[in-house]
């Protein structure tokens, strides 16, 4: 199991708590990519250690960015367990379920998965502001168990060795380690190699959002610059004709919804609307050029 982390050495503890338990009696090792180099997650890892018997291993990540972490899991993970079959990624944010971690194992041996995951539960209520509200719906749609054409993000997120031993390192990019849109860019790899993807209902993940994330301009924000370096990455792999085309198929449907959404006077339904359009004009600049803010 991997997790990576920055300057959350609290959340980081909650997490190691509860998938130390639900490790036990199971053949685990939980490796922390620490890329902050804090000597407070060497010390958290050693007292959740103390007494269980899932091994902790902290591995310090200098080199600033989420791929950087992520790459440092996978090359750990050879090292600690040299017969790994599966390598679980929780961000330090999240917090899954009980039972969550094998329900995610079970569901990749069930359908042969190369990859698989599950919900991550951002507690979403009518608290929300409604975009951020309808930005997280549309990011999260419900899905049953079984093989399914991709996955959406790197919470919450199991890959096999054998798909990991097929991919060439990096495995994930390390110029995306700032802007995020590294797992995008990764299960583009994965698709191209032929992996099985998979979803598991039950392998939940609760990940609530922080104070500072609930507003309605972050929201529009954030689906702008993710829809930036996902045009980005489509341009790497597809070229640039190809991702233009796939824009222009997408200008069809925010105008659909926008008459729906007036017809049935639905403000929720505009608000969607007014997410997927802040989508497509990052998807536009991505292809203009435009590179996403690097992580603060």
């Amino acid at each position: 199991m991997g997790i990576p982390t920055y300057r959350r050495p609290e959340l980081l503890r909650g997490l190691l708590l509860e998938v130390t338990k639900q490790a036990e009696g199971h053949p685990v090792s939980v490796v922390v990519a620490d890329n902050d180099c804090d000597p407070a997650v060497e010390r958290v890892a050693e007292e959740v250690g103390c007494g269980r018997t899932v091994p902790i291993t902290v591995r310090p990540v200098r080199e600033r960015g989420i791929s950087q972490a992520r790459n440092a899991l996978v090359t750990t993970a050879y090292e600690v367990d040299p017969e790994w079959e599966y390598l679980v990624m929780y961000d330090d944010d999240g917090l899954p379920e009980p039972g969550a971690l094998m329900a995610l194992v079970d569901c990749a041996r069930r359908y042969d998965a190369d990859c698989a995951s599950g919900p991550v539960d951002m507690g979403i209520t009518k608290t929300y502001p409604t975009l951020v509200r309808s930005y997280l719906l549309a990011t999260s749609a419900p899905r049953r168990e079984g093989l399914v054409s991709s996955l959406d993000g790197g919470q919450n997120l199991l890959l096999s060795r054998r798909l990991v031993d097929r991919m060439p390192r990096p495995w994930f990019a390390p110029h995306r380690g700032l802007s995020g849109g590294e797992d995008f860019a990764f299960f583009l790899r994965a698709r191209s190699l032929g992996a099985r993807f998979a979803w598991s209902p039950a392998a939940v993940v609760h990940e609530p959002l922080p104070p500072h994330r609930l507003s309605n301009r972050g929201a529009l924000l954030r689906a702008f610059e993710e829809n930036a370096a996902n045009a980005d990455t489509e341009v790497e792999f597809f070229g640039y004709g190809h991702t233009l085309a796939a824009l222009g198929r997408s200008l069809v449907w925010p105008f659909v919804n926008v008459a729906g959404a007036v017809h049935h006077r639905d403000p929720e339904r505009l608000a969607g609307v007014a997410v997927s359009l802040c989508g497509v004009a990052g998807r536009a600049a991505g292809l203009a050029g435009h590179r996403p803010r690097p992580y603060l």
